[in-house]
């Protein structure tokens, strides 16, 4: 099942990086959405406040780009590496830094997703939660 959570994973990346939203059904509808050591961390549940939380992330950027570097196998667990940049709305400046996420799944469905700024830590919560 592992293999086939990376491609669920990498599936999802790829519909993103087109403008692509519509794989909503690989999200359990009470996905655990979190971003853990972010500037301005936040929590929700399900489909729905993920999307609200994460626009509102988004609303404070211009040109925001996360593409994957590497997708890494931890059994029920994807730890994938991003390179994120974009351009702050208000200052306009320049922010560009390597950050990962962790993909949670259980059977087939992404039950939480974890963005991390710090790699070490995504890294080892990933394999704690494997």
């Amino acid at each position: 099942m592992s293999e086939a959570n990376v491609e669920i994973a990498r599936r999802v990346y790829e519909g993103w990086s087109r403008g692509d939203f519509s794989e909503g059904e690989v999200f359990d509808p009470d996905v655990e959405f979190e971003m853990v050591d972010w500037p301005h961390p936040a929590r929700s549940r399900g489909v729905e406040e993920m999307q609200r939380t994460w626009q509102t992330t988004l609303s404070a950027w211009d040109d925001f780009r996360a593409e994957p570097d590497e997708f890494i196998d931890y059994g029920d667990n994807v730890l994938v590496l991003n390179s994120i940049s974009g351009r702050g709305k208000g200052s306009g400046a320049e922010v560009s830094a390597q950050t990962a996420t962790v993909w949670t799944f259980e059977a087939g469905k992404v039950v939480r997703l974890a963005l991390y700024w710090d790699i070490a830590l995504a890294t080892e919560a990933a394999q704690r939660q494997a």
